[in-house]
C-alpha cells in the first residue's frame, strides 16, 4: 500500500511549485496518501481495522481516473465468476457444463468455469483452486469474494455518469473534465447497476454451503459499505425486484423466495436510513479522527476450526464523515450533499413493501416482518429531511392507514395461530411431547403481537407528527366531515389500546403482587425455588416497562394526531375530558398536556380556515418586488419539471388573473424569456413555460375575439353555390 506515496510523490516532483497542477493531474491526491500510511494501522490495531479503514478511504474518492475505473472494472469481472462459482458450489464441473444452476443464482456455463478447473483458479491470481479442493481452499475463495464485494461497493461511486465536483482547491470543472470519461446519462447501462442488481439476486441464494454467509454478507456490504452516491441505483433496483411480486391487476405474488428477498431488503434500507445517527454515535465516542472500532464490522466465521476469517470493514459511508488528511495540500473532499435527496421513487417502494408484508400469512416469521416494516418506516422519518418526496401527505396518510390495520392485532387471526396451537398439543402424551404446546404457541403470538403493536405505535407517532388527515379522493363530499371521520377512527383504535394496556399493567401488577405474596408464605431455604420467583419478578417487571412504552408511544401518537388536526378533532375529542373513567380521562388530559408542551396552532379552528390557507398561498405566490419582479412565481418557473409545465401555467394564469396582475406575470416572463434567447428568431420558438402560459391566454381570452372575427366569413363560405375551396380539385 506504500506505493500509492509514489503517485503523489511523482506528482510533488513534477508540479511541487504549482499545487492546483498537482491536484489537476493527480486529483485524489490526499486520499493517495492516506492509503500510503493506512498500512501502519495494521502494526497498531489488526487487519481488522485495516479493512475498515481502506473502504472508508475508497468511499471517499471522489473523482473519476481512468486507473480506479479500470481497477473497478477488473474486480467486478473476477467478482461476477466467483459469485456464480459459490452460488452452485460444490456441484461437479460436469453438472455446471451441462447448463445445471440453481433457481436463485445465474446460470454458469463451462467457458464461465473454466478459471476453476484444469489447470486451477488461474483467473483470480494465486489461487490454485480445482473442484476437489480442501475445505481450507474454498473458504479462502468465498472471503476473496466477500472482500471483493466490498472493494466495489465503496468504489462503486468512479462509474457513475456525474460531474466531477469542485474540490476544497477551487479549480474549475472544466480543467478537470479529462479525468472522467464521457458516459450516457442513462444508469441502465451503467456497470455499477448491474453489480449492485445482481448482488439483490443473491439474496436469495439458496447454496447449501455458502447460501446464508453470501445473503448476510449482501445484506452488509450493501447497507453500511455502498458508496452514499450509488443509494439512488440501489434504491431503482429493489423497486424493480419489488415490482416483480405483483402481477398485471397489482395483486401480490406471494411465495417464500419473494418473502426473503423482502425480508432482506428491510434490513439493507434501514442500515441506509440509520447510517447517519450511527455515524454521529461512533464520532462521540471515538472522537473527530478516530478510524477503528466500529460497531458495524462483519466477521466471515469459517466452517472448520482451521479455517481463516475474512473481515468486510463497517465503518460508516456517510457524505458527511470526516477524516483528516495525510497531507497538507488541501485536495478534494468528500461534498456535504445529501444523495438520499435524489431517490425519488422511495413512496411507491415502501408502499410495494408495505403491500406485500400485509398479504402475507399468520405466522411467527410474517409478524416479525411486519414488524420491521414498522421499525424500516419509522427510521424513514428520522432522515424525512433528508428525503424526496413527491406526494408526501398523501403517502403519510396511505401508510398510516396501514400500519394502523396491525395495531391490537385481529381476532381472526388469533384464532387461526390458537388452532394451531391446538392442533400442535394434540400428540400423545405417552410421547414425551409437552402438553402445554398449546399455550406456549399462544403465549409466544402474544408476545409478538405486543411487539407489533409497539412497532405501530412508534412508527404512526412519527408520522402524525405535522401530518393534516387526508381522506380518499372517493370520501371527499364533505371534506371536512370525512377528516372528522377518519380522526375519530384512529383516535378511538388509540384509546381502545390505551384501556388495553392500562388492563394489562392492572394484570399484570396482580400478578407481580400474588407473586410477592406466595413467596413470603413459602419457605425460603430453597434456592432453586428462590431463583425461579426471581427470574419470575423480573419477567413481569420487564412486561410492566414494555407496557408502559406502549403506553407512551400511544399518547404521543394521540397528541400528535390532534395537534395537527386541531379544527377537525378538537369537537371529536373533547368529550373524553369528562368520560366517566377516570382513567380516560386522565389519559386524555395526557395527550392535551402533550399537546401544549408541543405547542399548536388553535387559531386553526375557524370555519374558514381552508379557504385562509389558499389565500394566503396565492398572496405568496403573487408577491410582487420592489422592482416589480415575481420572485416566487420566477423561482417556481426555473425548477418546474417538464410533464408539469401545462399544469403550472394554467395555475399562474388563474390566479395572476383574479389578482388582476396577469400583465405582470406575462412581463417577467417575457422579459425572462429575452435574456434567454441566443437570438431573436428564438423568441417563443420553444416549448417552454413563457410559450405555455401565452398560449393558455390565448385559448381563454382570444377565443370570443377569433369567433366574432371568423364566423361571419366561415357563414358566407358555407353557402350552398358552385364556388369550391379546396386547393386539390382532383382529391375531392
Amino acid at each position: 500500500m506504500s506505493c500509492f506515496a509514489l503517485f503523489a510523490y511523482e506528482a510533488d516532483i513534477r508540479f511541487g511549485f504549482d499545487e492546483a497542477a498537482v491536484l489537476t493531474i493527480l486529483p485524489n491526491y490526499n486520499i493517495y496518501m492516506e492509503l500510503s500510511t493506512a498500512s501502519t494501522t495494521l502494526v497498531t490495531t489488526g487487519r481488522n481495522a485495516l479493512q475498515k479503514k481502506i473502504l472508508s478511504l475508497l468511499r471517499r474518492i471522489e473523482y473519476a481516473t481512468p486507473g480506479n475505473k479500470q481497477a473497478w472494472y477488473d474486480t467486478f469481472v473476477s467478482q461476477q465468476h466467483l459469485a456464480k462459482f459459490l452460488a452452485v458450489y460444490p456441484k461437479r464441473v460436469d453438472d455446471l457444463g451441462s447448463g445445471g444452476s440453481t433457481a436463485s443464482s445465474p446460470s454458469v456455463n463451462a467457458s464461465e468455469t473454466s478459471g476453476f478447473v484444469g489447470s486451477g483458479y488461474t483467473k483470480f491470481g494465486k489461487r490454485r483452486t480445482g473442484v476437489h479442493s480442501s475445505e481450507h481452499d474454498i473458504e479462502d475463495v468465498f472471503h476473496e469474494w466477500a472482500n471483493m464485494t466490498g472493494f466495489l461497493c465503496a468504489l462503486g461511486s468512479v462509474w457513475l455518469p456525474i460531474k466531477n465536483r469542485p474540490g476544497q482547491h477551487g479549480i474549475p470543472a472544466d480543467t478537470r473534465r479529462t479525468s472522467m470519461e464521457p458516459v450516457s446519462s442513462d444508469l441502465h447501462y451503467c456497470p455499477v447497476t448491474q453489480f449492485i442488481g445482481d448482488c439483490l439476486k443473491y439474496l436469495v441464494c439458496q447454496n447449501e454451503k455458502f447460501g446464508l454467509q453470501i445473503q448476510r454478507h449482501i445484506q452488509d456490504l450493501l447497507g453500511h459499505e455502498l458508496n452514499p452516491l450509488c443509494y439512488p441505483i440501489l434504491f431503482d433496483q429493489i423497486k424493480i425486484q419489488v415490482d416483480k411480486f405483483f402481477d398485471a391487476n397489482g395483486q401480490v405474488i406471494c411465495s417464500e423466495q419473494n418473502t426473503q428477498f423482502i425480508d432482506n431488503v428491510i434490513v439493507i434500507m434501514r442500515s441506509v436510513f440509520e447510517m447517519k445517527a450511527q455515524q454521529a454515535a461512533q464520532n462521540s465516542l471515538e472522537g473527530p479522527t478516530t478510524t477503528t472500532g466500529s460497531s458495524n464490522t462483519l466477521v466471515v466465521p469459517g466452517n472448520n476450526t482451521g479455517s481463516s476469517t475474512s473481515v468486510v470493514g463497517g465503518s460508516s459511508n456517510d457524505p458527511n464523515s470526516s477524516s483528516t488528511a495525510g497531507s497538507g495540500r488541501g485536495g478534494p473532499q468528500q461534498t456535504n450533499e445529501n444523495p438520499l435527496a435524489n431517490v425519488i421513487i422511495l413512496e411507491q417502494l415502501v408502499l410495494n413493501i408495505v403491500r406485500y408484508a400485509r398479504h402475507l400469512d399468520t405466522s411467527v416469521g410474517a409478524v416479525t416482518i411486519r414488524i420491521r416494516v414498522c421499525q424500516l418506516v419509522e427510521s424513514m422519518m428520522k432522515r424525512r429531511d433528508d428525503l424526496s418526496f413527491r406526494q408526501e401527505i398523501k403517502f403519510r396518510n396511505k401508510l398510516v392507514e396501514y400500519l394502523t390495520d396491525w395495531i391490537m392485532g385481529n381476532s381472526h387471526q388469533f384464532n387461526q395461530v390458537h388452532a394451531l396451537g391446538q392442533s400442535a398439543a394434540g400428540v400423545s402424551v405417552g410421547s414425551g411431547v409437552n402438553v402445554t404446546t398449546s399455550q406456549l404457541v399462544v403465549d409466544q403470538y402474544q408476545h409478538l403481537t405486543r411487539e407489533l403493536d409497539q412497532a405501530s405505535m412508534e412508527a404512526v407517532a412519527s408520522l402524525l407528527h405535522s401530518l393534516p388527515l387526508q381522506p380518499e379522493e372517493s370520501d371527499r363530499g364533505d371534506l371536512m366531515e370525512a377528516k372528522s371521520q377518519l380522526f375519530l377512527k384512529y383516535f378511538t383504535l388509540f384509546m381502545n389500546l390505551l384501556n388495553d394496556c392500562g388492563d394489562d399493567l392492572n394484570d399484570d401488577q396482580s400478578s407481580l403482587s400474588d407473586h410477592h405474596q406466595s413467596n413470603n408464605e413459602r419457605a425460603t431455604s430453597n434456592i432453586t425455588s428462590q431463583t425461579q420467583q426471581q427470574q419470575q419478578s423480573q419477567l413481569i417487571n420487564q412486561l410492566q416497562q414494555k407496557q408502559q412504552s406502549l403506553r407512551n408511544s400511544t399518547i404521543v401518537a394521540m397528541s400528535n394526531l390532534l395537534a395537527a388536526n386541531i379544527e377537525s378533532g378538537l369537537m371529536r375529542s373533547i368529550a373524553l375530558g369528562y368520560h366517566r373513567d377516570p382513567q380516560t380521562r386522565a389519559a386524555f388530559m395526557e395527550v392535551l398536556t402533550q399537546i401544549l408542551q408541543q405547542g399548536t396552532e388553535f387559531d386553526t379552528l375557524a370555519e374558514t380556515v381552508l379557504a385562509d390557507r389558499f389565500e394566503r398561498l396565492v398572496e405568496l405566490v403573487t408577491m410582487i418586488g420592489d422592482k416589480g419582479e415575481l420572485p416566487i412565481a420566477m423561482a417556481l418557473a426555473n425548477v418546474v419539471s417538464p410533464q408539469y409545465m401545462d399544469e403550472l401555467a394554467r395555475v399562474f394564469v388563474t390566479i395572476f388573473d383574479a389578482k388582476h396582475l396577469l400583465h405582470q406575470l406575462l412581463l417577467n416572463m417575457f422579459a425572462k424569456e429575452v435574456e434567454m434567447a441566443d437570438c431573436y428568431q428564438t423568441i417563443l420558438r420553444g416549448n417552454g413555460l413563457p410559450t405555455k402560459i401565452m398560449s393558455f391566454c390565448f385559448k381563454l381570452y382570444g377565443s370570443h375575439y377569433l369567433y366574432n372575427l371568423f364566423a361571419p366569413i366561415l357563414a358566407k363560405m358555407f353557402i350552398a353555390d358552385l364556388r369550391s375551396y379546396e386547393v386539390d380539385p382532383s382529391r375531392i
